[in-house]
């Protein structure tokens, strides 16, 4: 049976040569305003993490930037206060892609900052394959950040383990994928963090180029309404249920309420935030008509742990 990947992948290919127009533009936003240091003091890594991937390298930079003095603050996106922004020298966002783009509960988020004019930015993604547009997602941050007066200094992108669930997690990717993040992906995140500081030295920042890619188009698709339409079942067992709020904790709309095991559908993202998180096994969800298991379940029943940098030993 096919995946549900290769389900949205199919449901879209009718509508993909509408979107191929769209995907054959290629934007840059070239004028930005001066950056207003060139030796920032302190740092602020925000983070949209469903299954600790974008955190854990999100929490590396942070190590990174503390080993270089700079005073760093941390957190999770929808946690922190806004208004705030304007008072760092320098502004890091996180997240891992969702259906070829950035989650949209991210994009709205940064849509309305304050302004940062002249604050030096740098996004990154995780992503759990090659074909997950990850190039365009981090650069559509970028393009938010300096909508908002925000200057381009670092854009990245690193490949995990996926977590995207299907019903066996064994397809290709899924394989391909099961050693990641390893020691060089981690090398990867340690560039990314030396060449940004060393472009903000050399009053240096980075274009906002988009790739050439169909995939780009097919962003533009209803995928979120396609993969829910696919959704036959999602609620919560209240048997197994241990009520300890991690899945309304990790829905970023607040669509879940286990107390009543009920799913608002309307405003539910299919981000599986809630399945993959869920300690018990507790979040019901089938797949045309398949049953999916969440992935701390998925990295049990494979004895499969996830690698932490070295620096997590010796960094607060």
């Amino acid at each position: 049976m096919d995946t549900r990947r290769n389900f949205i992948k199919k449901s879209a290919i009718v509508s993909a040569a509408l979107c191929l127009p769209v995907s054959l533009t290629r934007e840059s936003l070239a004028a930005y305003p001066d950056l207003k240091t060139h030796d920032p003091k302190k740092a602020l890594i925000l983070w949209y993490s469903q299954t600790g991937q974008t955190r854990r390298y999100s929490r590396l930079i942070g190590c990174i930037l503390k080993g270089k003095n700079l005073t760093i603050d941390e957190s999770e996106i929808q946690e922190f206060d806004k208004k705030l922004l304007p008072d760092y020298d320098l502004i890091i966002i996180g997240t891992p892609v969702f259906y070829y783009d950035t989650p949209s509960n991210v994009s709205n988020w940064l849509e309305t900052i304050p302004s940062i004019k002249g604050t030096p930015v740098a996004a990154f993604v995780s992503f759990g394959g090659p074909e997950g547009n990850q190039h365009n997602a981090s650069c559509h941050i970028l393009k938010i950040l300096a909508n908002n007066g925000g200057v381009p200094v670092g854009r990245d992108a690193f490949r995990n383990i996926p977590s995207y669930p299907t019903p066996n997690w064994n397809s290709d990717n899924q394989i391909s994928g099961q050693h990641l993040p390893n020691a060089a992906t981690f090398d990867q995140v340690r560039r990314f963090t030396a060449d940004m500081l060393e472009r903000i030295s050399r009053n240096e920042t980075i274009s906002i180029g988009y790739e050439i890619a169909l995939r780009e188009g097919l962003r533009a698709l209803p995928l979120v309404w396609l993969n829910k339409k696919a959704i036959n079942k999602h609620t919560v067992d209240a048997q197994k249920c241990i009520r300890c709020g991690t899945c309304v904790r990790k829905c970023p709309t607040k669509a879940i309420n286990p107390f009543k095991q009920i799913v608002d559908r309307d405003r539910c993202l299919a981000c599986f935030g809630c399945l993959n998180n869920c300690p018990a096994d507790a979040v019901l969800m089938e797949y045309r008509g398949q049953r999916l298991y969440g992935f701390p379940a998925y990295l049990k029943r494979n004895r499969i742990t996830i690698l932490e940098p070295p620096e997590f030993s010796t960094c607060s």
